[in-house]
């Protein structure tokens, strides 16, 4: 393997380096524990170490590192404090992949084992100031928690209600809302979507039917709706999944099919970009690109089902023993990478990339022509991109794998990609920008992962921004309007985790703002009560600016329930709500 950096990674990295800079100033001048203050120097000295070891990398490799202005946030001491813990950890993890993969030859005469030694030193020191300065856990035990937290000086407002597992939300030119409803949730059987008109006493009128579940993205363009449905209950013969252009009289065509959605993950979202083109996207078949018995309620529908890569791959010839949860079939199965369930791969075998393909994002003509794969190696971008107004460049929100199945990837993140044409992001050996052998992804008492591919092709970058593991980050909007405030910033819907495993705090449930440019997380919105919540918004799962900028939609899918709560999805349970600005 050729040694290299990926695009833009020691940049962000020195950035993020002097934020955190500044958020260490920030601590130490307003410590109020003398005990602490060696504490802090000690940190500063370690950043200062890390700034120049840096540099050190950038100049071997030819990079510059000159920082930008930088407007840091500075939220509350202790919420500081664990910030910085988590994106010291993440540069931790990213400190470590040089060693790993990136640069693994030269390591040792980089100074990237000093960077590393001085990197863990402070998420060590980190651990013990986060958990000296947290609430002691009786205290939080007995603590009421509220109906929901809005950020100061905005106000919630229910908008809508009565919708079932709605999905995506859109206006026309008029400004007039349409909602899609999925058709089923994840534990229901597979049925059929629709979409909805909002009218002004917010009740819904039907547009169109029969739609194959799950619906997940609609747009407007030229006084048509776009709709993508997975179709996951269907049987077509390339794939199931369809891109459809809806009239408002209810007439539908399908523009596009074939799509390869019948699998654990299905379309996106579906926009229009600037050079007027239709771009959306597919997920995985699976979680990690091999069907295991995580799989068995797909494999019901859809027995021969597996990955498909977009670009020609050669395997390692990895296999996995699982035992076969198929009634009609006994025992144990060996399975490969790429391959139907019990069907094992071997070193050197190649497989063909297809155009109809899994972790894609497409673009093609408004009448479904010229169908083209913009970029691959995405898990789920079902939250999915929107062409920033500030750069015009696509942006992708991409969920992390599961500790399930076969091939089992603990702790990954939900993460922000900005997409690079022809740009390749990992899937299946990477995973938020990392190697997939890194300690940090190994689940207790489960194979340490390791690579399925004999070789990769360059990754493309590194994320923007890792959000929270299994907050199941969705659709997102840009905030333009001053008047509404934090222009500039994205707004995103997190669903909520599913139970797939267990985190320090209950992930998701909210919507988070971001700054791109120093990666800053904030919360906007909080369902503290998760499943259990009755007076505010349940589960996120797509915000959207109105024309004017000063209005931000939230659309709440509902009642989803988990293994853990008991609950089940609860159909007439989603709702439509307005988050505006107070004066």
């Amino acid at each position: 393997m050729n040694e290299y950096i990926p695009q833009g990674m020691v940049q962000q990295q020195f950035r993020w380096e002097w934020i955190h800079y500044c958020l260490y100033q920030y601590l130490q001048k307003n410590n109020s524990i003398p005990a602490l203050q060696p504490v802090f120097d000690k940190l500063l000295n370690e950043q200062e170490k890390q700034l120049a070891l840096l540099k050190t990398i950038a100049i071997s490799n030819g990079i510059s590192t000159s920082p930008a202005t930088i407007y840091v946030k500075y939220k509350p001491y202790q919420e500081c404090v664990k910030e910085l813990y988590d994106r010291e950890y993440q540069l931790l993890q990213e400190y470590l992949s040089y060693a790993e993969y990136f640069l693994s030859a030269s390591f040792q005469n980089l100074g990237i084992h000093d960077l590393i030694h001085s990197q863990l030193s402070q998420v060590n020191t980190l651990v013990g100031l986060k958990l000296a300065l947290s609430n002691p856990p009786k205290e939080e035990q007995h603590a009421e928690k509220p109906d929901y937290l809005i950020e100061k000086g905005y106000r919630l407002e229910r908008v809508a209600s009565g919708l079932t597992f709605p999905t995506v939300m859109t206006f026309d030119s008029q400004g007039t809302i349409y909602v899609a409803e999925a058709g089923f949730a994840y534990g229901t059987q597979p049925g059929k979507g629709r979409v909805v008109r909002m009218k002004p006493d917010g009740s819904f009128t039907e547009i169109a039917g029969g739609f194959g579940g799950p619906v997940t993205g609609i747009a407007w363009h030229d006084g048509y709706l776009y709709v993508a449905a997975g179709d996951i209950g269907e049987e077509h013969a390339a794939g199931c999944g369809q891109i459809i252009r809806l009239s408002l009289d209810g007439a539908k065509e399908t523009i596009v099919t074939g799509l390869k959605t019948c699998g654990d993950h299905f379309t996106g979202d579906v926009i229009f970009g600037p050079d007027g083109k239709l771009y959306f996207s597919v997920g995985t078949a699976t979680n990690s690109a091999v069907v295991g018995p995580d799989d068995m309620l797909i494999m019901k529908h859809h027995p021969g089902f597996h990955d498909t890569p977009a670009r020609d791959i050669e395997l390692a010839g990895t296999n996995f023993v699982s035992r076969n949860p198929l009634p009609e079939q006994q025992g144990a199965a060996v399975t490969g990478a790429y391959k139907p369930f019990g069907e094992p791969s071997y070193p050197g075998e190649m497989i063909r990339g297809q155009l109809l393909s899994n972790g894609v994002i497409y673009c093609c003509n408004p009448d479904g022509s010229n169908l083209r794969i913009v970029a691959d190696g995405f898990r789920n971008t079902f939250g999915l991109k929107k062409f920033s107004p500030f750069s015009e460049k696509l942006i992708a929100i991409d969920h992390g794998a599961d500790p399930r199945g076969s091939r089992q990837i603990r702790l990954d993140w939900d993460k922000v990609w900005e997409v690079a044409p022809h740009g390749w992001y990992g899937f299946p050996d990477f995973f938020s920008g990392l190697p997939a052998t890194l300690a940090h992804f190994h689940a207790d008492e489960q194979a340490k992962p390791t690579f399925l591919l004999k070789e990769h092709p360059p990754l493309s970058s590194q994320p923007l921004v890792r959000l929270h593991s299994h907050s199941a980050s969705m659709k997102f909007d840009f905030c333009t309007h001053a008047d509404f405030g934090r222009p500039g910033e994205i707004f995103i819907a997190q669903f909520g985790e599913t139970g797939f495993e267990k985190t320090e705090e209950l992930p998701g449930f909210k919507v988070v703002r971001v700054d791109l440019d120093t990666g800053q997380i904030s919360d906007f919105f909080t369902n503290p009560q998760g499943d259990f919540a009755t007076k505010g918004p349940v589960r996120p799962i797509d915000v959207k600016f109105n024309a004017a900028g000063d209005e931000l939609y939230l659309v709440d899918f509902g009642i989803m329930g988990t293994l853990q709560t008991g609950r089940h999805p609860k159909p007439n349970t989603g709702s439509l709500w307005r988050i505006v600005k107070t004066k």
